[in-house]
């Protein structure tokens, strides 16, 4: 989705907005527009209402996603945020449901959200002044909002559908991983068969050149996202009965915190090849972790004056994970979160790190660090 920044915070969510959702927006006001170009408005009162209507839309993607969040939040799962972006949003959750009961109620409450806002502006409609503004946009909104739902419980990756799909899945087959398998090639299906009505729809049946490509293009995302929880859930069978410890990777050294990022960068992940490195105060205490990536958002030209601590994670905001626990599940909270990567921590210790380069390493064959003693103290 890529980079993202905040716009609000509702009931504790952090919800923002990617570059892309600003195109969308654009995009979305005036198709809206020409949705209601036979309507007897000026063209101020059109385009106001394209505008009013667009936004309109997507406090309803909102409210779809904060359905999401309050029902992960119910069983007890932690709730990173949410981003509205080219396609809608999506609700970033710490892990995933822990039964197939519960996978299917945080999957289907979000197009069931849409449902109800639908029905609710369809009977809206019905009590609004006839041939004015707000029945128009109401039963615009009630149209939308209910094809949101349908469209949502397609049972292709990302959408709810297919999460619907898995939890029935997993319980006929009591496999989560051989779930996710399954319901990752009905995506391919669903995604190769809405590329292919896109082309029959502007070849063969000459309808409109948006319908077609816009249905082309979201098979074409339903594809590369199914395809690619094809290759996720091969990962995690190859993680079966893999622990965290195995996998991680041990850092060759710790950064002291009050050093410059020049000197960082030239004494320590130069020389040591290291993606991450352990950040320590003077008592050798971890105050954080620092990354290549956290150089890279820093201006080059400030690496000589800023210091670590200004530019590393914080250990209290660091994501953590233990040695025992399953790759697997590490794998799928990388995967899932967009973290960079999980601390491992083992008696409030540092022990070592895990992302996903080295889940591919070691997935590949390669030969991940092994935990060593001394690590630093949290």
């Amino acid at each position: 989705m890529g980079s993202s920044f905040r716009i609000a915070r509702i009931f504790g969510i952090d919800v923002s907005i990617t570059p892309s959702w600003l195109l969308f927006f654009a995009f979305m006001t005036y198709t809206v527009a020409g949705y209601f170009r036979y309507e007897p408005w000026s063209t101020a009162t059109l385009w106001s209402v394209a505008v009013v209507a667009s936004l309109l839309l997507f406090a309803s993607v909102l409210v779809h996603e904060l359905a999401h969040s309050f029902v992960a939040r119910a069983q007890g799962i932690a709730v990173h945020g949410i981003t509205l972006w080219l396609l809608g949003g999506v609700s970033t959750i710490a892990s995933e449901a822990t039964s197939p009961g519960r996978e299917a109620v945080l999957a289907g409450v979000g197009p069931l959200s849409s449902l109800v806002i639908g029905v609710a502006c369809f009977l809206g409609a019905r009590v609004a002044p006839a041939s004015s503004v707000v029945e128009a946009v109401l039963v615009y909104l009630g149209f939308i909002n209910v094809a949101l739902a349908v469209f949502n419980m397609l049972p292709g990756y990302p959408l709810d559908g297919s999460k619907v799909l898995h939890a029935a899945l997993w319980r006929f087959a009591r496999d989560p991983v051989r779930a996710t398998r399954w319901a990752a090639r009905a995506g391919v299906v669903i995604g190769a068969g809405l590329i292919a009505y896109g082309f029959i729809a502007l070849v063969l049946l000459h309808f409109s050149y948006f319908v077609a490509i816009w249905a082309a293009f979201i098979g074409w995302f339903v594809l590369q996202a199914s395809q690619g929880a094809v290759r996720q859930s091969r990962a995690e069978g190859s993680l079966a009965d893999v622990s965290v410890g195995r996998v991680m990777t041990v850092p060759p050294a710790a950064v002291p915190d009050d050093i410059t990022l020049r000197k960082a960068a030239s004494d320590y992940f130069a020389p040591l090849g290291a993606r991450c490195l352990p950040v320590l105060d003077d008592g050798g205490l971890l105050t954080g972790m620092i990354c290549l990536s956290d150089l890279g958002r820093t201006d080059e030209s400030a690496w000589g004056v800023d210091q670590v601590r200004d530019a590393m994670t914080p250990h209290d905001r660091l994501p953590t994970i233990g040695p025992d626990e399953p790759a697997s599940a590490a794998f799928h909270r990388l995967v899932t979160t967009d973290a960079e990567y999980l601390a491992v921590v083992q008696n409030g210790r540092l022990i070592g790190f895990i992302d996903r380069t080295g889940i591919v390493n070691y997935v590949q064959g390669g030969h991940p660090a092994r935990p060593a003693a001394g690590a630093a103290r949290t």
